[in-house]
């Protein structure tokens, strides 16, 4: 391994146990489901952020970066879509019986939960801005941008 790989890896290990929405999402995808359904939402994530690794490499997270607008559609969107989220849980939780509590939870399938995971992750700007300002400092400009 390269120095930029090893430096990179220990920033990427903090970055990656920070909680955010994604990890709020896998607590509650495999706390209210099963944990088929928390790994699933975990595969999604990560399709996620090779979209956003890939967007940075090819430069179109800048765009988001300069872009207000975009920016602040990417922000409304990604809101909406927690926003929605959270309405489903709570419309789920409200139609569980307290008889039904103690019940093993129900799958909801691993396509919805890999698309979960995925647009959760791919709707957060702040995601975007991470592959933005974090990511370029560990390419090396003498190797193909896509290769690393």
């Amino acid at each position: 391994m390269d120095a930029l790989t090893l430096a990179f890896i220990p920033v990427a290990a903090i970055l990656t146990i920070t909680p955010g929405s994604d990890t709020m999402l896998v607590v509650n995808n495999t706390l209210t489901r099963s944990t088929a359904d928390g790994l699933c939402t975990v595969a999604g994530i990560n399709a996620g952020l090779f979209i956003h690794a890939l967007a940075s490499a090819l430069g179109l997270s800048m765009i988001l970066m300069n872009s207000a607008t975009a920016f602040e559609m990417v922000k409304l969107v990604g809101a909406l879509y927690i926003i929605y989220l959270g309405i489903q849980s709570l419309r789920n939780s409200r139609k569980q019986e307290e008889t039904k509590i103690f019940a093993k939870p129900c799958s909801k399938g691993i396509s919805a939960s890999i698309r979960e995971g995925f647009l959760t992750n791919v709707l957060n700007p702040k995601v975007a801005i991470f592959y933005l300002a974090l990511l370029p400092q560990f390419i090396s400009p003498n190797e193909s941008i896509l290769r690393q």
